[in-house]
């Protein structure tokens, strides 16, 4: 009996061992739990940063200069003017905030952008909507890099009035000139259209130069103009417009009291007539005129014919007759008067640099080199 007595109260040890074994497994359950959760937070909230990161960087390809615009943010006036330098915008997207930095690395060479400026991209993608665990208020961070050019090219201007389906001039007043009213650039032609299909009456004369060109075939001035007309109107090149007509109305008089805009207007109406003086770039799928005295600054593209009636004044460059370069297209038979852009009355389509510069100001823009993404660089 003796050895029976030596175990009395053994049952508490044990059962207090135990709970203290317990003990130290559910604590460890839980902090393996813990630090499972905190594991997974952090990995959603770098998914986030990477998917802000990214998005950051497609929307500053996009819309540089808009987002230049935005309080706080520097950018470059003419990235192919600049030997040093840098753009660097921050921005609101869903779920946080991005970072983009567009850094010179290479001037452009030459006048001709024969060798575009080079840059790097950085876009630091910040997730704000979760934090981690413990009191830690660190935002998950990751970034993406890509090299781009900049490039200048947006229209070779081969005369002030140049139409694939040739132009009748009525009457001898007016003016069409392809001296460059801004004194910057060479003289272009003052009329450009395809051999034998020019007509005019009352001895009317274009100046430029040369003052009126019909000596070369539609397809040779297709490679001249080089405008992918297809790639615009039924691609989408251009896009995205100021304005779509329809469904927008197009933009009134009010609009154009402020002259830092300069609008790319899309026209789906046949036989639109401009209803108001303005500037920027119109783009008409199919027939388009202007009459009266309204007055265009920049570019104008007409698919089909355009009609030019009263004393109305463009500056900057005309080019009609653009449906021709479709493909599947016949081209227009030699005197074929009925698809001719006519001008009729007093009217003045000058070439003009400067308007032709600040109408395309947005399609120059950065154009990613192929091969060149890279994902969670340093930051710098």
């Amino acid at each position: 009996m003796q050895g029976f007595k030596n175990r009395l109260g053994f049952a508490l040890p044990l059962v207090v061992v135990f709970l203290v074994v317990l003990s130290f497994a559910l604590a460890a359950g839980l902090a393996a739990t813990a630090a499972e959760g905190t594991t997974m937070t952090a990995q959603k909230g770098q998914n986030r940063a990477y998917t802000v990161a990214e998005q950051g960087l497609q929307r500053f390809l996009i819309k540089r200069d808009s987002l230049c615009g935005l309080s706080g943010n520097t950018c470059l006036t003419d990235p192919s003017a600049v030997t040093s330098g840098q753009d660097s915008v921050t921005f609101a997207v869903r779920g946080g905030y991005a970072v983009v930095v567009a850094r010179l690395l290479r001037p452009q060479q030459g006048t001709k952008d024969t060798i575009p400026a080079l840059f790097y991209i950085r876009a630091r993608g910040v997730d704000s909507t979760a934090k981690l665990r413990g009191g830690d208020t660190t935002n998950s961070v990751r970034s993406v890099g890509l090299m781009v050019q900049w490039t200048t090219v947006t229209m070779n201007i081969t005369g002030a009035w140049t139409s694939l389906s040739g132009l009748d001039k009525q009457g001898s007043a007016g003016q069409i000139d392809g001296n460059d009213q801004c004194g910057r650039k060479p003289a272009v032609a003052g009329v450009m259209v395809p051999k034998g299909d020019y007509t005019s009456t009352g001895n009317f004369t274009p100046t430029g130069n040369p003052p009126l060109d019909t000596t070369k075939t539609l397809a040779q001035i297709e490679q001249l103009v080089t405008i992918d007309w297809n790639g615009i109107v039924n691609g989408n090149a251009l896009a995205p417009y100021d304005f779509e007509v329809p469904p927008q109305s197009f933009p009134g008089g009010a609009y154009f009291a402020d002259t830092t805009k300069w609008p790319i207007i899309r026209v789906h109406s046949n036989g639109f007539s401009l209803p108001n003086a303005g500037r920027g770039i119109i783009i008409a799928d199919s027939d388009f005129s202007i009459s009266g005295s309204n007055m265009w600054s920049g570019i104008i593209l007409v698919g089909g014919k355009l009609t030019s009636d009263g004393n109305n004044t463009t500056s900057g460059s005309t080019v009609s007759g653009l449906n021709y370069l479709l493909p599947g297209a016949t081209p227009p038979a030699q005197g074929l008067v009925t698809d001719d852009a006519t001008a009729n009355g007093t009217k003045t389509y000058v070439y003009n640099s400067c308007n032709i510069s600040k109408a395309t100001q947005r399609l120059k823009h950065y154009v990613a080199l192929p091969n060149t993404w890279v994902d969670d660089i340093p930051i710098w």
